[in-house]
């Protein structure tokens, strides 16, 4: 019994070690209509079920097109319409040039990290909506999890990354270009998850069933605000390319109005007139 007790602890931080390694390959687990692997090549390979994913492929999605790929440790990434991805760096990054995406990360793996040209996506045990459209907008929705978003800035020489923490059932839209990052706001969960290409079953199967039970609690907590008259309403869109806000591309965000007033100086309900909702 005595070898069993110290080798167990050791074979423990082994197991966490592993699942915090970084993304340096994935699986294609779902392709729909023209999915391309690139790796040197102009044109690419069309992508199968199955196919490896290395760190020097990216893969480029078509119009109505969209991918899976699932890491080692069970990471899920789903690709949306004309999109290119790849992974990036040393570590848990990976690099959305252009599209949307959804990140699923479970819990103690070590997060992930979703980086762009100018905007990074800091993200921990969660499951993310990203959107990138290059010298347009940025939008990051918490689906469920921790998550923060940042930009970098430059003052006195020196650079530093600002981060925005975004709570379960929140949004932020900003230009990429943007010299701050705004205060988010709050999404109907419930209507985004029945309706989203990339977060539902339409294309894919389920989400983990602990992100699933987690979203069902960020849901359940938005319904009581609403009960509770701390949520109204906003009438707000947010629109997007492979439309992971809705099927229709426009999803209505809801108002808080237990705090009626933002840091910037400006009540909630003056959004609709300013940043940082995009409606291209």
């Amino acid at each position: 019994m005595k070898p069993i007790i110290l080798l167990a602890p050791a074979a423990a931080l082994l197991a966490a070690t592993a699942s915090a390694g970084p993304l340096q390959s994935a699986t294609v687990t779902k392709v729909v209509n023209d999915v391309r692997i690139h790796g040197g090549s102009a044109t690419g390979q069309t992508a199968t079920e199955g196919a490896a994913i290395g760190r020097s492929n990216s893969v480029h999605t078509g119009r109505r097109s969209r991918a899976e790929l699932t890491f080692p440790d069970t990471t899920l990434t789903r690709i949306g319409a004309n999109s290119v991805f790849s992974m990036a760096g040393a570590g848990r990054d990976i690099e959305l040039k252009q599209g949307s995406m959804l990140v699923q990360v479970p819990k103690d793996s070590g997060g992930a990290t979703i980086r762009t040209a100018t905007v990074t996506a800091s993200i921990t045990g969660s499951t993310a909506l990203f959107e990138y459209n290059p010298g347009q907008w940025v939008k990051l929705i918490n689906v469920e999890g921790s998550m923060k978003l940042g930009i970098k800035r430059t003052e006195n020489g020196k650079t530093k990354t600002e981060y925005r923490e975004v709570k379960p059932g929140e949004i932020i839209t900003m230009h990429p270009n943007g010299r701050d990052v705004p205060a988010p706001m709050v999404i109907n969960l419930a209507r985004l998850i029945r309706t989203s290409n990339l977060a539902g079953s339409r294309y894919f199967g389920a989400l983990p069933p602990t992100s699933r039970s987690r979203i069902d609690q960020a849901i359940a907590l938005q319904a009581s605000e609403r009960r509770e008259g701390n949520l109204v309403p906003g009438g707000i869109l947010a629109r997007g390319g492979d439309r992971p806000f809705g099927i229709s591309g426009a999803s209505t965000l809801d108002i808080p109005v237990r705090d009626t007033q933002s840091e910037h100086g400006h009540d909630y309900h003056d959004y609709p007139y300013q940043p940082p909702i995009i409606t291209p």
